[in-house]
């Protein structure tokens, strides 16, 4: 039989690959809860109502932008914003952390350093817990 007729079969194990999807689902789980859990502190300690909306997509950026004091158009462009380009998003979340910085005390370069993987998860702890010096 030549080389063309012949049929070779493979075996995926496809239970690592069940495991890996389910471990990254509880990490962004985990994150996600983290960062609402931090954003609604910072609401509470800038007297914004409400805080709870961080728990809920696509408030959390109505709540973002009252925390801001920004104008209603801004939470519109960002919510077209994370539909069809996210860095908009981001750009504008940066700018309004900024201020949030500035309101609860702290330098306004650290809205800039949210932009940084893994150091971002420090900045919502630093915005939302501590106290400035």
């Amino acid at each position: 039989m030549d080389a063309l007729g012949q049929v070779v079969y493979y075996e995926v194990e496809t239970s690592v690959s069940w495991g890996l999807i389910l471990v990254f689902l509880l990490i962004g789980l985990a994150l996600y809860v983290y960062s609402a859990f931090c954003f609604m502190k910072m609401a509470d300690r800038l007297g914004v109502e409400n805080g709870w909306f961080a728990f809920i997509p696509f408030l959390n950026l109505w709540l973002l932008t009252q925390m801001g004091d920004r104008d209603n158009t801004w939470f519109i462009i960002m919510l077209i914003g994370s539909f069809c380009c996210g860095i908009v998003t981001l750009v504008m979340m940066i700018l309004i952390l900024m201020d949030v910085s500035e309101k609860l005390g702290f330098e306004n370069y650290w809205g800039i350093l949210f932009i940084i993987p893994i150091f971002n998860l420090y900045v919502l702890y630093k915005l939302a817990f501590t106290e400035p010096k």
